[in-house]
Protein backbone atom coordinates (compact mmCIF):
# COMPACT_ATOMS: atom_id res chain seq x y z
CA UNK A 1 0.00 0.00 0.00
CA UNK A 2 2.94 2.70 1.37
CA UNK A 3 6.29 2.41 -0.15
CA UNK A 4 9.19 4.68 1.51
CA UNK A 5 11.03 6.49 -1.39
CA UNK A 6 14.86 8.05 -0.77
CA UNK A 7 14.45 11.66 -2.17
CA UNK A 8 17.88 12.84 -2.37
CA UNK A 9 19.55 15.47 -4.22
CA UNK A 10 18.83 16.55 -8.58
CA UNK A 11 21.99 15.72 -10.37
CA UNK A 12 23.26 18.84 -12.30
CA UNK A 13 21.08 18.34 -15.34
CA UNK A 14 17.96 17.50 -13.19
CA UNK A 15 18.36 20.57 -11.05
CA UNK A 16 19.16 22.46 -13.92
CA UNK A 17 16.01 21.97 -15.69
CA UNK A 18 13.85 22.45 -12.21
CA UNK A 19 15.43 25.98 -11.85
CA UNK A 20 14.78 26.42 -15.71
CA UNK A 21 11.93 24.90 -16.95
CA UNK A 22 8.77 26.86 -14.75
CA UNK A 23 9.85 30.18 -16.04
CA UNK A 24 8.86 28.09 -19.60
CA UNK A 25 6.42 26.63 -18.61
CA UNK A 26 4.60 30.19 -17.63
CA UNK A 27 5.79 31.45 -20.80
CA UNK A 28 6.68 34.58 -18.81
CA UNK A 29 8.97 37.12 -20.58
CA UNK A 30 11.58 36.13 -17.59
CA UNK A 31 14.48 34.48 -18.33
CA UNK A 32 17.52 33.51 -16.08
CA UNK A 33 21.12 34.12 -17.49
CA UNK A 34 23.16 31.34 -17.73
CA UNK A 35 26.07 32.03 -15.57
CA UNK A 36 22.93 32.78 -13.00
CA UNK A 37 21.75 29.29 -13.26
CA UNK A 38 25.17 27.71 -13.00
CA UNK A 39 25.69 29.52 -9.88
CA UNK A 40 22.52 28.71 -8.35
CA UNK A 41 23.03 25.24 -9.19
CA UNK A 42 26.02 25.22 -7.49
CA UNK A 43 24.53 26.82 -4.18
CA UNK A 44 22.01 24.73 -3.76
CA UNK A 45 23.56 21.35 -4.33
CA UNK A 46 20.80 19.65 -5.82
CA UNK A 47 18.32 19.69 -2.99
CA UNK A 48 15.13 20.41 -4.35
CA UNK A 49 13.56 22.63 -1.99
CA UNK A 50 16.38 25.13 -2.10
CA UNK A 51 15.76 25.24 -6.20
CA UNK A 52 12.53 26.36 -5.35
CA UNK A 53 13.29 28.73 -2.58
CA UNK A 54 16.44 30.38 -4.87
CA UNK A 55 13.81 30.32 -7.80
CA UNK A 56 10.86 32.03 -6.19
CA UNK A 57 13.07 34.95 -3.87
CA UNK A 58 14.41 35.37 -7.64
CA UNK A 59 11.54 35.91 -9.03
CA UNK A 60 9.78 37.84 -6.45
CA UNK A 61 13.62 40.09 -6.21
CA UNK A 62 13.00 40.30 -10.02
CA UNK A 63 9.56 41.93 -9.91
CA UNK A 64 10.34 44.41 -7.75
CA UNK A 65 13.04 45.67 -9.20
CA UNK A 66 11.22 45.37 -12.61
CA UNK A 67 13.72 42.92 -14.10
CA UNK A 68 13.02 40.57 -17.18
CA UNK A 69 16.31 38.52 -16.68
CA UNK A 70 17.43 36.98 -13.41
CA UNK A 71 21.25 37.87 -13.46
CA UNK A 72 23.98 36.90 -10.75
CA UNK A 73 23.62 40.76 -9.56
CA UNK A 74 20.12 39.92 -8.53
CA UNK A 75 21.25 36.98 -6.62
CA UNK A 76 24.10 38.93 -4.87
CA UNK A 77 21.82 41.26 -3.88
CA UNK A 78 19.06 38.46 -2.81
CA UNK A 79 21.56 36.49 -1.49
CA UNK A 80 21.30 37.74 2.26
CA UNK A 81 17.49 37.38 2.17
CA UNK A 82 17.50 33.93 0.47
CA UNK A 83 19.83 32.79 3.53
CA UNK A 84 17.62 34.58 6.04
CA UNK A 85 14.41 32.85 4.90
CA UNK A 86 15.98 29.46 4.65
CA UNK A 87 17.34 29.73 8.86
CA UNK A 88 13.80 30.50 9.23
CA UNK A 89 11.69 28.68 6.77
CA UNK A 90 13.94 25.33 7.01
CA UNK A 91 16.94 25.04 9.76
CA UNK A 92 15.66 27.18 12.48
CA UNK A 93 12.27 24.52 12.95
CA UNK A 94 14.58 21.69 12.95
CA UNK A 95 16.27 22.86 15.21
CA UNK A 96 13.41 24.43 17.73
CA UNK A 97 12.68 20.47 18.09
CA UNK A 98 15.62 19.53 19.95
CA UNK A 99 16.13 19.16 23.48
CA UNK A 100 18.74 21.71 24.91
CA UNK A 101 21.29 19.04 24.95
CA UNK A 102 20.67 18.24 21.76
CA UNK A 103 21.19 21.76 20.44
CA UNK A 104 24.30 22.27 22.25
CA UNK A 105 25.78 19.55 20.90
CA UNK A 106 24.34 20.08 17.61
CA UNK A 107 25.78 24.00 18.23
CA UNK A 108 29.11 22.65 18.52
CA UNK A 109 29.59 20.92 15.68
CA UNK A 110 29.63 24.44 13.83
CA UNK A 111 33.25 24.60 15.30
CA UNK A 112 34.40 21.27 14.22
CA UNK A 113 36.22 20.53 10.71
CA UNK A 114 33.94 19.05 8.18
CA UNK A 115 33.34 17.00 6.71
CA UNK A 116 33.02 14.52 8.09
CA UNK A 117 32.05 15.27 11.81
CA UNK A 118 34.55 13.44 13.50
CA UNK A 119 32.88 12.27 17.06
CA UNK A 120 36.72 12.54 18.28
CA UNK A 121 36.78 16.32 17.24
CA UNK A 122 33.49 16.61 19.11
CA UNK A 123 34.57 15.33 22.47
CA UNK A 124 37.47 17.71 22.51
CA UNK A 125 34.89 20.99 21.94
CA UNK A 126 32.12 20.08 24.49
CA UNK A 127 31.77 19.45 28.00
CA UNK A 128 30.07 16.42 28.12
CA UNK A 129 31.66 13.10 28.58
CA UNK A 130 32.16 10.70 25.47
CA UNK A 131 29.36 8.57 26.41
CA UNK A 132 26.92 11.26 26.72
CA UNK A 133 28.39 12.78 23.43
CA UNK A 134 27.53 9.46 21.46
CA UNK A 135 23.48 9.35 23.25
CA UNK A 136 23.50 13.21 22.27
CA UNK A 137 24.65 12.45 18.63
CA UNK A 138 22.49 9.07 18.19
CA UNK A 139 19.35 11.34 19.03
CA UNK A 140 20.12 13.51 17.02
CA UNK A 141 20.52 10.72 14.09
CA UNK A 142 17.07 9.95 15.53
CA UNK A 143 15.47 13.22 14.81
CA UNK A 144 16.74 13.42 11.56
CA UNK A 145 19.58 16.45 11.87
CA UNK A 146 22.85 14.02 11.31
CA UNK A 147 23.40 10.73 9.94
CA UNK A 148 26.13 8.32 10.42
CA UNK A 149 28.39 7.91 7.42
CA UNK A 150 30.61 4.91 9.53
CA UNK A 151 31.36 4.65 13.23
CA UNK A 152 32.56 7.85 14.42
CA UNK A 153 31.65 9.96 11.71
CA UNK A 154 28.76 12.08 10.76
CA UNK A 155 27.75 14.48 8.06
CA UNK A 156 24.07 16.77 8.19
CA UNK A 157 21.42 15.75 6.60
CA UNK A 158 20.55 19.00 4.90
CA UNK A 159 22.94 20.97 2.26
CA UNK A 160 24.79 23.79 4.09
CA UNK A 161 23.61 23.30 7.58
CA UNK A 162 27.08 23.58 9.23
CA UNK A 163 26.80 27.47 7.62
CA UNK A 164 23.34 28.03 9.53
CA UNK A 165 24.78 26.73 12.62
CA UNK A 166 27.95 29.10 12.11
CA UNK A 167 25.48 32.16 11.60
CA UNK A 168 23.73 31.17 14.57
CA UNK A 169 26.36 30.87 16.92
CA UNK A 170 28.27 33.84 15.96
CA UNK A 171 24.81 35.57 16.02
CA UNK A 172 24.00 34.86 19.37
CA UNK A 173 27.30 36.05 20.37
CA UNK A 174 29.18 32.63 20.60
CA UNK A 175 32.37 33.34 19.83
CA UNK A 176 34.04 32.90 16.47
CA UNK A 177 33.94 29.88 14.28
CA UNK A 178 34.81 29.37 10.50
CA UNK A 179 33.13 31.27 8.39
CA UNK A 180 30.72 29.42 6.14
CA UNK A 181 30.66 29.48 2.52
CA UNK A 182 26.84 30.39 3.01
Amino acid sequence: MFRGEEIGSLSSSDARAAFTQPLAEIESEVTAAPDLVEEVIQEVEGYPYFIQLWGAELWDAADIADLRVLTIELLQAARQDIYRRLDIDFYEPRVATLTPAEQDVLLATAGCDYPPLIVADLNDAVDKSPANINVLLGRLVESGVLYRIRKGQYEYTAPKFRGYLIRRVEKAGGGTVPTPLW
